[in-house]
């Protein structure tokens, strides 16, 4: 048997799209912006971008199944002449689609192994000194350095979180699976944690490091134990919906989750039993963070609005309408709230005075803002991009510190700054993991 190779799988990709592209025609040739807004009008298929709409014709990229499966349905969904047909995401003529898909995720597999050498050890010699001051002359001038992207086992990743000593980088695969990879070396550090039978859409480290939460497509929110790599019991009792946020409070006792129900759901994680349901009087939530003091907790509603409860009672104390928004990040000091909105707007709000924003980040992009991200210190705002880049704020005065940073993700799903806020991570729409060295923000 011969072993296949990336020119194989590239011709295989083309074929893939042409067949795309005749399927499109068939069904009337529909503009690739109707293909989305038709998307969000038929039954159990994701969001759609106009960006992964353009890869999946052209067959620059395969996308991951989900995304192949929304488009399929959605071409299906209509005839020529732009009316609706009932079709189910079982039919057969979505099964012969969806095998078509595995067989080039497998060709793809093969493809990566055969294309793995071992490196030989590079001689150990010091690093050079004018090497270390080119470094430090882009870090001190707001200069991000990008360094070597690593691939993860998964297609792609919708989340990542870093653990509180730095030791792990944890990623939330397509899969189902959740990695732990060295953030160093990119290299996995123990088998997949494998429980979910959907995309992994959320990650969480208890503050002292030793549980890790994850939240899926499936609905089931499970608890693993980090230095054991195994389950706790099994996923988390009486959550409905379909999670995709997660987070600890401060002390650890509490575990936060929300999804599509409108709802944010708190488990005691000592007993795993859930305690509390909280409703966001919106039909489906986005995001969650508590309080880095743990005096409030904030959920994200698609309605556009950001409540915020009192833990100590579990009362209301604010509600900030902050427009269409994915993502929400205190700062380390508990005094700024940042949204990420879908419109590509960044803004910073009081927890404690909901009203107008306090500050709008300049420079912002024109796609939606999938993610936010506080350094440790809280002198730097990392967003990420759904036109496949991450930028960075000085949230005191709302200036970008650059150009955006590039990545080779497509589109970004989610960032996070190491613990001691020296590294940034990327990872998004393939299965590339893209870090940088952070800069150093100087004072004033």
């Amino acid at each position: 048997m011969n072993t296949p190779n990336n020119t194989e799988f590239t011709a295989e990709l083309h074929r893939f799209a042409e067949d795309l592209r005749r399927l499109r025609v068939d069904r009337g040739s529909p503009t690739l912006s109707k293909i989305v807004s038709r998307a969000a009008a038929v039954p159990g298929t994701s969001c759609l971008s106009v960006s992964a709409l353009s890869e999946a014709f052209s067959g620059k990229r395969l996308q991951r199944v989900d995304t192949l499966m929304s488009l399929v349905h959605t071409l299906l969904s209509y005839d020529e002449d732009g009316k609706s047909r009932c079709v189910t995401r079982r039919a057969p003529e979505m099964e012969v689609w969806r095998k078509r898909w595995r067989d080039l995720d497998q060709l793809r597999s093969l493809c990566r192994r055969t294309v793995t050498r071992t490196v030989a050890e590079a001689p150990t010699h010091a690093v050079s000194p004018l090497a270390l001051r080119v470094l430090a002359d882009n870090l001190v001038h707001g200069y991000a350095v990008s360094l070597t992207p690593f691939e993860g086992p998964a297609d792609s990743y919708d989340a990542s979180a870093f653990s509180p000593d730095g030791r792990y980088l944890a990623l939330g695969g397509s899969d189902g699976a959740v990695y732990l990879q060295d953030p160093v070396t990119g290299k996995a550090v123990t088998g997949p944690l494998a429980g979910h039978q959907g995309i992994v859409r959320g990650l969480a480290f208890s503050p002292d490091g030793r549980l890790l939460a994850s939240a899926a497509d499936d609905g089931t929110v499970w608890l693993w134990d980090v230095s054991f790599r195994r389950p706790v019991g099994g996923s988390l009792p009486d959550s409905e919906g379909v999670p995709d946020s997660v987070g600890f409070s401060p002390d650890g006792k509490l575990l936060a989750a929300g999804g599509y129900v409108g709802c944010v759901y708190l488990w005691d994680t000592a007993t795993r039993e859930m305690i509390r349901a909280l409703n966001i009087g919106s039909s489906r939530l986005d995001a969650l963070a508590f309080s880095p003091d743990g005096t409030l907790l904030a959920a994200a509603g698609s309605d556009g609005s950001v409540r915020l409860w009192s833990p100590a009672t579990w009362e209301v104390t604010g509600d900030i309408a902050v427009g269409g928004c994915c993502d929400i990040a205190f700062s380390p000091d508990g005094k700024l709230l940042a949204s990420a909105g879908a419109d590509g707007s960044v803004r910073l709000w009081d927890p404690l005075a909901p009203g107008t924003a306090v500050r709008d980040m300049s420079s912002a992009p024109a796609e939606a803002v999938s993610a936010v991200a506080f350094s440790p210190d809280g002198r730097l705002l990392a967003g990420a991009v759904m036109d496949g880049t991450v930028h960075l704020w000085n949230p005191a005065n709302g200036q970008p510190l650059s150009d955006p940073l590039d990545t080779p993700l497509g589109e970004v799903y989610a960032v996070a700054f190491s613990p001691d806020g020296g590294l940034i991570a990327a990872v998004g729409h393939n299965c590339t993991v893209q870090m940088w060295i952070t800069p150093v923000l100087r004072a004033n």
